[in-house]
């Protein structure tokens, strides 16, 4: 697009994975100085009234979606021939940067991530909107959830639509129903491209492949993908048949809705946690979980009667009256006993919150603090091991807290602790350069909230910027000059093009330096530059400081 403004918003560059061919733009509001990710439609004359109205009926939908693993929409509008929504701009990489950077994810780390998307598709659904376009890059992973982008309401019908061709990589990912035909979409379609995510995170591969995109709609019409199992050893039998169940061709073969493979999500967590068997597990009862595996062979295998062969007479004593249940329940009543009164001691605790920590993801480091460390502290609070319980638990906590606040920042949510407010503040001065303001800013923070318990995470966060920053070379007493050279910085990247970098560091010094008199020359500079920037300059001399 050659113009810079869209309405309220001023453009800066590009999205997604493929930037020169992408609808999707970053962009900045320009009274609010608020990032944003605009999708741009153009359709000739503006399309007809009915069409418009179509549109802003869809972006009111869209801005009810209110969940934590959707990005939302905050509204759209028209501009001369031209169509937009605007969304919050989620900064993280995504699924396909992901697992092409790793190969392949853990199947704990796709486990943690799948339960969100499940629930934010079951909150879509309810809402009868339908996303029909899931595919790796559209799912951002950042903060505390993956988010899910680009919600649309009418996909394929409205005339609001992207003229971009699907690359074959993302066909793979839709539904066989959907790639026969695209007015097919609905909640399974959504519940297929689910599994086929999941299928692509752990093992580093779609479910179907092909270099054209005929070549995939047959190979996901005809193929059977393999199991996940069988390409990753290390996956639960319980989540590869998740897997395959949301791959079935029959959308009435997968599972109901995206609420029921919630269930079977935490369904898949109880039992890899509990080690139970598949012969055990397809012998008992009801479960969200479907195998595949015949009942009556998991118990023969586990050495069950068949239930029609012929059993022994009854005497008519009650089985609770017999000798051998009595006594078996006696035995079973002190190994509860036993089981009790004899927890495990200092070194069983710290072994085994060693195997959840070294596992490194967010489900397992939470459970190690609240299984493990915390009742090793309680029950050994001068034992041997609590000096490394208490490290390990503010560790913890360091991550969640940084976590939080990043995802609060992302998503441009209301900090609501002094602590992370102080800290959020004093790592921009360090993400700036400024490292001797950053300096100032974590002392400060360490001396006004040092004894405040419930700040703890960010007064140890801010002593370990403060090591980290000495390690790296020490104090930098020239802030002046500092931020004379991001201004030169700033300029250069401006007559290159890069306004989209150069924006980025003008915003930096006003927002950090606007009460700072001593710097008050070179924020009024910075604002002079977006403010002959903002309008489409008439030559590149423009440009020139």
């Amino acid at each position: 697009m050659a113009r810079s403004r869209l309405g309220p918003l001023a453009l800066e560059s590009r999205l997604g994975s493929d930037p020169p061919h992408s609808s999707v733009w970053r962009a900045i509001h320009v009274e609010q100085r608020k990032a944003l990710a605009v999708k741009i439609f153009t359709v000739p004359f503006g399309g007809t009234p009915e069409a418009r109205r179509e549109f802003a009926r869809e972006w009111e939908t869209l801005k009810r979606l209110r969940h934590g693993s959707i990005a939302r929409c905050y509204g759209g509008g028209f501009e001369e021939n031209d169509a937009y929504l605007a969304y919050e701009i989620i900064e993280g990489e995504s699924l396909a940067d992901r697992v092409i950077r790793r190969q392949r994810l853990p199947w704990e780390v796709v486990l943690d991530e799948a339960e969100p998307l499940a629930e934010a598709l079951a909150h879509a659904h309810d809402r009868q909107v339908i996303h029909g376009g899931l595919a790796p890059d559209k799912i951002r992973l950042a903060g505390l959830a993956p988010a899910i982008v680009d919600f649309r309401v009418d996909r394929y019908g409205s005339a609001y639509r992207s003229q971009r061709p699907p690359s074959p990589f993302e066909l793979a990912f839709r539904a066989p129903e959907v790639l026969e035909n695209p007015r097919n979409i609905s909640a399974k379609s959504d519940l297929y491209s689910l599994g086929a995510l999941l299928f692509y995170a752990l093992s580093g591969r779609p479910p179907v492949q092909g270099e054209t995109a005929a070549e995939v709609t047959a190979a996901a019409a005809s193929e059977i993908p393999p199991k996940v199992a069988s390409l990753v050893l290390d996956c639960p039998i319980w989540l590869s048949s998740l897997v395959a169940q949301l791959l079935e061709k029959n959308p009435a073969a997968r599972p109901h809705g995206a609420a029921a493979v919630s269930l079977a999500l935490r369904e898949v967590r109880r039992r890899a946690a509990e080690g139970t068997g598949v012969a055990e597990h397809t012998s008992a009862g009801f479960s969200p979980l479907q195998l595949g595996v015949d009942k009556a062979e998991a118990r023969a295998l586990l050495g069950h009667l068949p239930e029609e062969e012929e059993k022994p007479p009854h005497d008519g004593t009650a089985f609770y009256e017999r000798a051998w249940f009595l006594f078996a329940s006696l035995l079973a009543l002190l190994g509860v006993i036993a089981w009790v009164l004899w927890p495990l001691n200092e070194s069983q605790l710290r072994e085994e919150a060693e195997v959840l920590i070294a596992q490194g993801h967010r489900g397992a480091l939470n459970q190690a603090k609240v299984q493990y460390l915390e009742p090793m502290l309680r029950q050994y609070p001068d034992g041997e091991h609590a000096a490394w319980a208490q490290d390990q638990i503010e560790q913890i906590e360091m991550v969640e807290a940084e976590r939080l606040l990043d995802l609060k920042l992302s998503r441009g949510a209301k900090l609501s602790s002094e602590g992370e407010r102080l800290y959020a503040a004093a790592r921009q001065y360090e993400q700036f350069g400024d490292t001797a303001t950053a300096l100032d800013k974590y002392d400060s923070l360490i001396t006004l909230l040092g004894e405040r318990e419930k700040q703890r995470p960010f007064v140890n966060l801010a002593r370990r910027q403060i090591a980290a920053i000495k390690t790296r070379g020490g104090r930098i007493d020239e802030g002046q000059r500092i931020v004379s050279e991001r201004l030169a910085e700033a300029d250069a990247l401006a007559r290159e093009g890069e306004t989209i970098e150069a924006r980025k560091i003008w915003y930096s010094i006003i927002e950090l330096y606007e009460d700072n008199r001593e710097m008050a020359p070179m924020v009024a500079a910075a604002q002079d530059r977006l403010a002959r920037i903002s309008a489409p300059p008439a030559s590149r001399d423009d440009l020139q400081p």
